[in-house]
């Protein structure tokens, strides 16, 4: 699995918002998070927006703010922003596909939903200030 580079400047546009208090412009954006093109920063500012985690606001003094503090963002919640899926496998997108599955692939699509799960728990309580902060919490194994 490798997260798309979406991902990598979406976060970056999110830690560059919460050090400016206040509407930032998509161009300043854009040089904090080296994105290449201005489209693709307002791209990526829409899908975050769309997601809830940005607010943009128009005019002559228009750009872009959070609509919460990074504690209260999680990398779950930027994925589902940023993502075509958070999915592990498409099996698992599939309307009924456990009741699709032979016994012997039963178990391989039930370990697929332990994992997704594991994935979707720690994601979600992983924020981005503890990314920046680097206490990101530590998953303890079995």
């Amino acid at each position: 699995m490798q997260l798309t580079m979406t991902t990598d400047y979406a976060i970056r546009c999110l830690l560059y918002l919460s050090q400016n208090e206040g509407i930032c412009t998509s161009q300043k954006v854009r040089e904090y998070a080296a994105i290449s093109s201005d489209e693709h920063t307002r791209k990526i500012l829409r899908q975050l927006k769309y997601g809830g985690l940005v607010r943009s606001d128009k005019g002559a003094n228009g750009g872009y703010a959070l609509t919460r503090p990074i504690d209260k963002i999680t990398f779950l919640d930027v994925l589902r922003c940023t993502e075509d899926s958070v999915k592990i496998n498409r099996c698992l997108e599939e309307p009924n596909a456990e009741q699709s599955r032979k016994d012997e692939q039963l178990s391989v699509y039930r370990f697929y939903e332990k994992t997704q799960s594991l994935l979707e728990d720690y994601f979600g309580t992983v924020t981005l200030a503890d990314i920046v902060r680097e206490t990101v919490p530590t998953y303890e194994r079995k």
